[in-house]
């Protein structure tokens, strides 16, 4: 609401004045500052101004009087009354003509009338409106917060201001994906690309408006107001507007406060999308690991997330090699480690997810530490053929979101069957822990590849399989954790040879002689001889058996540690 020139003549201050020129206008035209002003006007008078003047430096010269007149009209003024009586006796009728043709409203005012009452009066008037507009603008500035308070989706708070604003708005997250709002998306993109090439762009100067961009293109302007938070740009907001109906003051104030609530909606559903992952990659831990959970339990959760945990699910567990590496040289130079976690952790979720809607197979995602949890479902093609398509897919998609990082793979059984998450999980772990010790890392690695990984693996339980063991790998691991050696595949790749050191040599690029002092060493280390058939099979069958990943032991040199902490 705007105070019109109408309701300023109204006043009894003017029962004795005379409009002289644009009497039809004086309801539409509205005030929002008052002022006495003489000639010269230069940059004094503001646009939407009430101007008082007694033409002092205009005395009987109509000449002066009309170039005052244009001036003060060519500032954007409302409506200008002129005292006569003493500088003016008559206003002119080539300046009556130039306010006619121009709609301009010129009022003669007898010389009696205070020019401090009439500010007084219209600042009364101006200062009620301002009273009326505030309350306004709290009541739509409470209701904005509520609607967030109360869930209220974006479609709703949109439609809100447009009722409120009489114009059509969209709402952008932080991609420049439209979200909410009337607005036709490709028109404002068409015209804001005006804006982002910096073509027909300015900023107003008016007081409320100094942040606002707009682009006019024809009959409609756009109008543009960032989403900020307090951890950065949340998206855009835009206003799709009339050219030359240009926001008015308490119009601005409600853009102001629907951006504010804008970005508590997009600052609170990121919390809760946050807040729902954390809650989803528990729940889907707690299946990989057996965890107890009641029969209603676990049906609320799945049907909260929309997991159809009646089909057969196919465990694969991958870990990134080379992560830190990768994490130091993309990142900004002040982002936390969490920061860097939680955008990779985002990147592995989606490249999962458009793998899985790729190959029509339903996929469920959950991390811990360093290691990427997927259960594929498993129900029409073989399992490796869809494995392989499903990982084809994801690597392919981390070679451009991820560059650098490397990804080791382990795959649980086909056939594990439905409901059996925690026994493909512990067939995915053991897939990958055997995976990277014997074939080394980014490889894929099946559980049911051989028959000779799942009889390590049930004899790695045996409590005397264990302690032997440990007796015979703890003292390799204990010296490559000190001397990053690796005497473990020196071994490997060793008995892998039959014992043809040429060949070792030639496949881990070592001198002759760097081979030789390895494998003194692993002798003198185990106390085993690698010419005694009986020591090679048991220092072979020990490092296969610690290589199913149940025996636990410091391996700090193969296990990186995903810390969510800073």
């Amino acid at each position: 609401m705007l105070l019109s020139v109408k309701e300023i003549t109204d006043s009894c201050l003017f029962k004795n004045a005379t409009i002289k020129t644009g009497e039809e206008t004086i309801s539409n035209k509205s005030v929002e500052w008052v002022s006495v002003m003489e000639s010269p006007v230069e940059n004094f008078v503001r646009e939407n101004e009430f101007v008082l003047s007694t033409g002092i430096g205009c005395h009987e010269n109509s000449d002066e009087l009309l170039s005052f007149i244009k001036d003060v009209y060519d500032s954007g003024a409302t409506a200008l009354a002129i005292a006569t009586g003493r500088y003016i006796f008559e206003i002119p009728e080539e300046v009556i003509q130039f306010a006619k043709d121009r709609e301009f409203i010129i009022i003669e005012l007898p010389w009696e009338i205070r020019f401090a009452d009439i500010v007084h009066e219209v600042m009364n008037k101006l200062n009620e409106l301002k009273q009326s507009e505030t309350m306004r603008f709290r009541e739509v500035q409470q209701q904005l917060i509520q609607k967030v308070l109360e869930g209220r989706t974006l479609k709703h708070i949109s439609g809100f201001v447009e009722q409120e604003l009489s114009r059509p708005v969209l709402i952008c997250n932080e991609k420049r994906q439209p979200i909410a709002g009337s607005a036709d998306p490709d028109e404002v993109f068409t015209l804001w690309k005006q804006v982002e090439e910096k073509s027909a762009t300015h900023e107003s100067n008016h007081p409320r408006h100094a942040e606002i961009k707009k682009v006019e293109s024809g009959n409609v302007e756009l109008i543009h107001l960032n989403i900020q938070s307090d951890v950065g740009h949340k998206g855009d907001f835009f206003i799709l507007s009339e050219s030359g109906n240009r926001l008015k003051e308490q119009e601005m104030m409600i853009a102001e406060q629907a951006v504010v609530a804008a970005a508590l909606w997009f600052t609170r559903n990121s919390a809760v999308i946050e807040a729902e992952s954390r809650m989803q990659n528990e729940f889907l831990l707690g299946l990989a690991k057996g965890e107890t959970m009641s029969e209603e339990h676990v049906a609320s959760h799945a049907e909260f997330f929309k997991y159809n945990l009646d089909l057969p699910y196919l465990c694969i567990i991958g870990f990134p090699e080379d992560l830190n590496d990768s994490l130091d040289h993309d990142a900004a130079p002040d982002e936390s480690r969490r920061t860097k976690l939680d955008r990779v952790a985002i990147y592995i979720k989606e490249g999962m997810l458009y793998a899985g809607e790729n190959v029509q197979r339903q996929v469920l995602f959950a991390y811990e530490a360093d290691q990427v949890i997927v259960f594929l479902e498993a129900s029409s093609s073989p399992a490796p053929d869809a494995v392989n398509q499903f990982l084809d897919l994801v690597e392919r998609r981390f070679s451009h979101l991820l560059p650098g990082v490397t990804f080791s793979w382990g795959i649980g059984m086909e056939k594990d069957g439905v409901r059996n998450f925690s026994g493909s999980f512990q067939k995915a772990t053991a897939a990958l822990e055997m995976g990277r010790t014997q074939r080394g890392i980014g490889k894929r690695t099946y559980f049911d590849e051989t028959q000779m990984n799942r009889l390590m693996l049930n004899l790695a339980g045996n409590e005397e399989v264990k302690d032997i063991t440990i007796s015979t790998v703890s003292p390799l691991v204990e010296y490559d954790e000190k001397r990053e050696m690796d005497l473990i595949k020196t071994f490997i790749t060793y008995n892998n040879n039959n014992g043809n050191v040429s060949q070792t040599a030639r496949e881990l690029n070592l001198h002759r002689q760097s081979l030789l002092y390895r494998l003194r060493k692993i002798e003198s280390l185990t106390k085993l001889s690698l010419v005694n058939p009986d020591d090679l099979f048991l220092l072979n069958f020990s490092i296969r058996v610690w290589s199913t990943g149940v025996i636990k032991m410091k391996t700090g040199h193969l296990t990186h540690n995903w810390d969510r902490s800073d």
